[in-house]
């Protein structure tokens, strides 16, 4: 009876070994499971020394010395384990001494010898019975041989083996690893040093069966929670790659859709739904043909598609595909597009550049030849109406040759306006901003009134605030600008001009709530000589775009159909010396800004 019971319990180590496998076949699993295949063997062996009511001695004495080779072989594989660490972590290289290659095979032949000299009478000689006694059956037990020294120093090898891959063990980066093998080795120490008192008679020798069964458990337990938290971290690692790969592909400024091997959408960027107005949640795993088809993609060729956005943004994008083989049952493409709009906008700038560059220079070399000959028939006509005083056909002459004389200022200032700045005393390029546009607004408020509009200024700048530019470009631009809104205005209209502080710049709003400026007329503003103007020369506003860029301002407009439109300068703010403000007020007096 007894020996059936320490049969049963000997094969759980068994089983356990027989599990391992299931949950991976890493050299270390196989490794354990060998370990406690070994321990199931020597368990085995111990069971057998009571089986003398089922098999006779000789039988058990052969069984007994074929199932040794669990005790013996486990001294080279706690050598393996500490070999095993040593090969394939950096932080213990320096146990290489003793865990190397070399050793393992030494002690393995070691183990070999000792279980062959175990089968001849130098290692077990016989058997003798141990009596009944109240805590243990009665029992066999082995008369060893005189070669058994053998097998005793082999078991003092594994507490050696045993010592240093503790060693080893706590050295370790990995803390799973350490935990686990820091189990092992008291696993091993444990048993050897209850088989040791049992074989001495101190504890019944089937006590070594029922702590076996606890290393066994205990080692199961070790080896499945490391291989859990091990796979816990690679799926946190697993998601933090995948949370930093969305990351990369959001931010990326590239238009990119990915597609399984169904052609289905299982990934959508944000650059994409921005650019289409979409949701991810409502495109994935749609077929793709339906955004092709909704958006009317051009991804056959390599063309150009312009695209324009709900919002009136317009994108020139080149589509294309890219197989991605990850292996032989994942399959997916990527569709992507390439955003040109920049290259687009900055061709178109540097062609629209170039020819206002070429009609800029042809303009100044026509506005020098007209003024040439202009100025001599000025002058004579200034001489004949002297002549005949009562005659206004000349000074109609002299008006118009005036206005001439005007517009060719304009293509000069066109052509080089830098050249005017460049020449400009410093002291003249500072103007109080609130004084000239209340002299602008002065110049159009007899006109404003007789048809019935309204100019005011809404001033939030403190007094006396300056900024950096030729009063009479200042002027220009202002005039420019003030004279368009007027026009734009029907019978009751109003234009505000409001100015105020911008970061580091006076920033000068000129709005209007006349018809607006329509979408495709606002991509052309500033163009030179482009006008809807019956008598105009189209380039007014170019002058103004140049002249505040030229004083490292900014000039924009805003405009929409049927609402009005707003005209933005910006330019940075400048201060008046103090000398120049208490000359100007008298007294001495600081002036407050």
């Amino acid at each position: 009876m007894e020996f059936i019971l320490l049969i049963a319990i000997s094969l759980i180590p068994a089983i356990v070994a027989a599990s391992l496998p299931f949950y991976s076949k890493t050299e270390v699993t196989k490794a354990l499971s060998l370990f406690l295949m070994f321990l199931c063997l020597w368990q085995i062996d111990i069971a057998f020394l009571y089986a003398y009511e089922f098999f006779s001695e000789t039988l058990i004495g052969t069984v007994f010395r074929l199932f040794r080779i669990g005790p013996i072989m486990i001294m080279p594989l706690m050598y393996y384990f500490g070999y095993y660490l040593v090969k394939n972590n950096p932080e213990v290289k320096g146990y290489k001494w003793f865990f190397n290659r070399t050793g393992f095979y030494v002690l393995l032949s070691f183990s070999i010898i000792v279980y062959l000299v175990n089968f001849t009478n130098l290692g077990v000689t016989g058997y003798t019975v141990v009596p009944e006694t109240d805590i243990a059956p009665q029992h066999l037990i082995p008369i060893y041989g005189t070669l058994n020294s053998t097998f005793l120093i082999n078991i003092l090898l594994v507490f050696i083996n045993t010592f240093f891959l503790l060693n080893v063990t706590v050295k370790l980066n990995d803390h799973y690893f350490k935990v686990f093998y820091t189990k092992l080795a008291f696993g091993a120490v444990f048993v050897f040093l209850n088989g040791i008192i049992s074989g001495f008679g101190v504890l019944p020798l089937y006590f070594s069966s029922f702590n076996s069964i606890l290393v066994a458990i205990l080692l199961f337990l070790g080896f499945f929670e490391m291989q859990s938290n091990k796979l816990n971290d690679a799926n946190t690692r697993l998601s933090k790659q995948s949370s930093l790969l969305e990351t990369i592909m959001n931010i990326n400024p590239n238009y990119l859709v990915v597609l399984n091997k169904d052609h289905h959408m299982i990934r959508l960027n944000d650059s994409i739904c921005h650019l289409l107005s979409i949701k991810k949640e409502d495109m994935l795993c749609k077929d793709f043909s339906k955004l092709k088809q909704d958006f009317a993609l051009m991804i056959e060729d390599n063309s150009l598609q312009r695209i324009m956005r709900p919002t009136g943004e317009v994108h020139f994008v080149q589509w294309g595909f890219k197989d991605l083989e990850l292996n032989d049952e994942e399959n997916y493409t990527l569709f992507y597009g390439v955003d040109f709009t920049n290259q687009k906008e900055n061709e178109e700038l540097l062609l629209s550049t170039e020819k206002t560059k070429v009609v800029g220079e042809l303009a100044a070399s026509i506005a020098h030849e007209i003024r040439n000959p202009l100025t001599t028939v000025r002058g004579f006509i200034q001489l004949l109406s002297e002549r005949n005083i009562n005659s206004e056909h000349e000074h109609i002459i002299l008006d118009e040759i005036d206005r001439i004389d005007e517009v060719l200022k304009e293509l000069l200032l066109l052509a080089k306006p830098e050249a005017a700045i460049s020449q400009t005393n410093p002291d003249d390029l500072k103007i109080d901003v609130m004084q000239e546009i209340s002299n602008v607004k002065l110049l159009f408020e007899p006109v404003a009134h007789e048809q019935n509009k309204q100019i005011s200024i809404i001033n939030k700048l403190p007094d006396h605030t300056f900024t950096k530019m030729q009063k009479s470009h200042f002027k220009q631009v202002m005039i420019n600008t003030v004279k368009n809104s007027l026009e734009a205005l029907s019978t009751n209209g109003c234009i505000k001009i409001k100015i105020d502080a911008f970061e580091e710049c006076v920033r000068i709003r000129i709005i209007d709530n006349g018809k607006g400026i329509s979408r495709k007329r606002m991509s052309r503003i500033g163009e030179p000589y482009f006008t809807n103007k019956e008598k105009g020369t189209g380039i007014g506003l170019a002058i103004c775009f140049k002249l505040i860029k030229d004083y490292e301002g900014k000039m924009t407009v805003k405009s929409k159909q049927g609402w009005g439109t707003t005209v933005t300068v910006l330019l940075p703010k400048s201060e008046r010396l103090a000398g120049d403000q208490e000359r100007k007020h008298g007294d001495g007096a600081p002036v407050p800004f």
